[in-house]
């Protein structure tokens, strides 16, 4: 009872503290990814989470309903991750080829590839097909994920049509190079960032570009 007692009390404290509540969601999410990483999502509990975390199970259920509820808000937690460092790392980038290779790197950054996240992207891009939350948190990445590269090729001279186009073939490249690399395991990450820079170059002419300006300074020597 009194150790009950404590943990009410314990919950409440951090609740008067917004930054340290906050704190501890993050860390828990933390831990839901380095379980995720060793174990899979199918194997996830909330036993597990709070054992990693060092904290009681009902200290997890207090901030997160339940498993579903966890999961749900560490694809939440993900994306607005890679959200963040892509408006970052875009916002410095003037060239806006160099843009969109920043933006493709991105998606097979360290933080999308480390074992955890990598294990939970999948089952996000599946669980959209019948939860309702998902499809809408997933269909919000694409949409922004689209309209970055359609800004980009628009930028680097591209009309709207063929831009539109270009994107979209940006977009299946993110999910196809991702399934060649994670999954089937046929590419490695220099290969696939190679394969993308290649097709973003052929799509703004800068690889022809670049062989002309190449060619221009050995001639004029």
């Amino acid at each position: 009872m009194q150790e009950q007692k404590s943990r009410a009390a314990e919950i409440e404290s951090r609740k008067d503290d917004p930054s340290q509540y906050e704190g501890m969601r993050y860390r828990l999410i933390d831990s839901t990814l380095e379980v995720v990483g060793h174990v899979g999502l199918e194997h996830l509990t909330i036993r597990k989470v709070s054992e990693h975390a060092g904290v009681s199970v009902g200290l997890v259920h207090h901030h997160f309903e339940n498993k579903s509820n966890l999961v749900y808000k560490t694809f939440v937690y993900l994306i607005r991750r890679v959200r963040e460092q892509l408006t970052a790392g875009r916002r410095g980038i003037v060239d806006p080829v160099e843009r969109m290779k920043f933006t493709a790197d991105m998606c097979f950054s360290d933080e999308v590839m480390r074992p955890g996240a990598a294990n939970v992207w999948p089952h996000m891009w599946s669980s959209s097909a019948y939860d309702k939350d998902v499809q809408r948190l997933c269909t919000a990445f694409s949409r922004r994920l689209r309209s970055n590269f359609i800004w980009d090729l628009r930028k680097a001279g591209c009309d709207q049509t063929m831009a539109t186009i270009y994107a979209m073939q940006a977009m299946a490249l993110v999910h196809g190079l991702w399934i060649e690399h994670r999954v089937a395991g046929t590419m490695s990450i220099s290969e696939v960032l190679g394969v993308f820079h290649g097709v973003i170059d052929h799509a703004t002419n800068r690889g022809w570009k670049t062989g002309m300006m190449c060619y221009a300074r050995r001639t004029n020597h």
